[in-house]
This record gives structure tokens, C-alpha cells and sequence, in this order.
């Protein structure tokens, strides 16, 4: 027997070995859904976690832009944990993640996450109302509260439902709509979507639930959307040359930006008020100064 066909019948039968040895789809799937989510924080440890997950993918812009990717194939699709202390986020069914970074001392500034809002991809109408429920329940759980940016009028929550289907968010994610509100909030609002714009300990988050396709038999496909980003970044981004100002400089320019804000407000306020919309006076801004020095 020549050299050249031992050497190939050897590695048919490693071959065959390994595939005996590897797991069934079935069990691949299953090992995989019970895997625990994919730790992913903000800061330069954001660097190291993506760097740990064998998914992970890196890319370097020009400009200095650093982008990092996790993506998942169905029906395996992944389990993210946005790590932020006690308002730390689980996130399921995603697709797709991107992590950037525009200063690299700042690490993670950015997180980009794309996932479904059930497991199945199309779903009935009730499927998807309780896919939206169990979505909220966590959101609230987690302690994140609606943002309003300091230029934005604080429209009351007593008019959540004109606002949102008038502007496309949501400005009460305490309140769970009914699943008759879901219904013909789906389909009569912009782009058959829900906005929220929401705030915890130091990060923002803009979180839209869009309604992608319906198809004949009366199932529907959604897709949900987590923008989120750091105060510190998102702050900085107001005021020119942040990141080049010492101290005491970035504390004045902070300041200037909190009342050239305040202004628009007043303003905007007033047009809200004569447009039959209530002002939520007691509504606070979040104090992120700390964040951002």
C-alpha cells in the first residue's frame, strides 16, 4: 500500500472519530441556550470582555473609531448582560452586537444591540404582546427610569399616549400597556414602533421596538434595538473640545451647556403648553455631572 493512500485512509478515520465525538444539532442547540449571557460592560473592562468571547470580532477606523462585534446565527442566538451595577440589563434573542470606542482611555463608550423580541422570529399578536410585557417587566425591575434631555420639554405622563403617538416615545415605561393600547399603538404609530428613552447610573439608553413584517397567516416579525451610550460621552459630545479642556475649563463649558439647555426648554415648554400638553414639573434631571468630569 503506497504512502499517499495510508496517510489518506488515517485521516478518514480521524475524521470519522471526531464526528463521533462531537454532539448531535439537537444537543449543540440545547448546550448553547443554556450557556449564561455574555458579560459586557462599558470602560476600558468593555475592551477585555469582548476580547474574551471567541465570537468576537475588532475593526479600526480611520478616524480613530474602534469597533467591536459579537454575532450569533439562529437558531442560536445570544444572551447579553449589560453590566451596570444593580441596574445591570439581561438582553435575549440577540443577533448581532457592536461595542465602539472614540477615546480609547474611555474604553467602551458605545453599545450597539440588535435582537428579537421572541424567540421565534414570526409570532402571533399575542406572542408579541407578551414578548413586549416580559421586556418591560425586566426594563422596570432593572431600575431604569425614563431621560428627558435637559433640552427637552417634560411632558407629563398623564399625556403618554397622545406624546408617544405623536412623537414616537414612550415617556412612561412604568406603565405596561394594555394589549388592546398595544395593538393600536403598533399599528398607528410611526413606522409601527415604540420608542423609550431611558437613564440609569450613568447611562442612557434608547430602546425601539419595531414591528418588521406581517405576513399572511396573521404572524408578525419584530425586531428590538438597544442604543446605548455613556453620560460621559454623551456629555462631552456637547461641548466643543471636551476632551482637550482641563478641569476647571470642562466645568464651566458643563455648566454653559446646562443653561444654554435650560433655555431650549423654556421654550420648547411653552409651545408644548399652548399645543394642550400638561409639563411634569416635578420631573428631575439626572445629575451626571460625575460622570463627566
Amino acid at each position: 500500500m503506497s504512502t499517499n493512500r495510508i496517510c489518506y485512509l488515517t485521516f478518514v478515520l480521524f475524521g470519522l472519530l471526531l464526528c463521533a465525538c462531537q454532539p448531535t444539532l439537537d444537543e449543540s442547540n440545547k448546550n448553547f441556550a443554556h450557556q449564561p449571557p455574555y458579560s459586557l460592560h462599558f470602560g476600558p473592562q468593555g475592551f477585555k470582555d469582548f476580547a474574551q468571547h471567541q465570537l468576537s470580532r475588532s475593526e479600526s477606523h480611520p478616524s480613530g473609531a474602534g469597533f467591536k462585534e459579537l454575532d450569533f446565527t439562529p437558531p442560536n442566538l445570544g444572551k447579553i448582560r449589560i453590566e451596570n451595577g444593580v441596574n445591570s440589563l439581561l438582553i435575549d434573542h440577540v443577533f448581532s452586537v457592536l461595542g465602539t470606542s472614540f477615546n480609547p482611555d474611555d474604553g467602551i463608550e458605545k453599545l450597539r444591540i440588535n435582537s428579537g423580541l421572541n424567540k421565534e422570529e414570526f409570532v402571533t399578536p399575542e406572542q408579541a404582546y407578551q414578548g413586549y410585557v416580559e421586556l418591560m417587566k425586566r426594563i422596570n425591575q432593572a431600575g431604569w427610569k425614563v431621560y428627558i434631555a435637559r433640552y427637552n420639554p417634560r411632558i407629563a405622563k398623564i399625556d403618554n399616549i397622545r406624546y408617544l403617538m405623536e412623537s414616537g416615545y414612550v415617556i412612561d415605561p412604568s406603565y405596561i400597556f394594555s394589549y388592546e393600547e398595544w395593538q393600536k399603538i403598533i399599528s398607528e404609530s410611526v413606522g409601527n414602533s415604540i420608542g423609550y428613552r431611558l437613564y440609569a447610573n450613568g447611562i442612557l439608553l434608547n430602546l425601539d421596538i419595531d414591528q418588521t413584517k406581517k405576513i399572511e397567516d396573521g404572524k408578525e416579525q419584530y425586531i428590538v434595538r438597544y442604543a446605548s451610550e455613556t453620560a460621559r460621552y454623551n456629555q462631552r459630545n456637547l461641548i466643543s473640545d471636551a476632551y482637550k479642556m482641563p478641569p476647571q475649563e470642562l466645568e464651566h463649558g458643563f455648566k454653559q451647556e446646562v443653561l444654554r439647555a435650560k433655555k431650549s426648554r423654556e421654550i420648547d415648554e411653552k409651545e408644548a403648553i399652548e399645543n394642550g400638553y400638561r409639563i411634569d414639573q416635578d420631573y428631575v434631571d439626572p445629575d451626571v455631572w460625575p460622570f463627566v468630569k
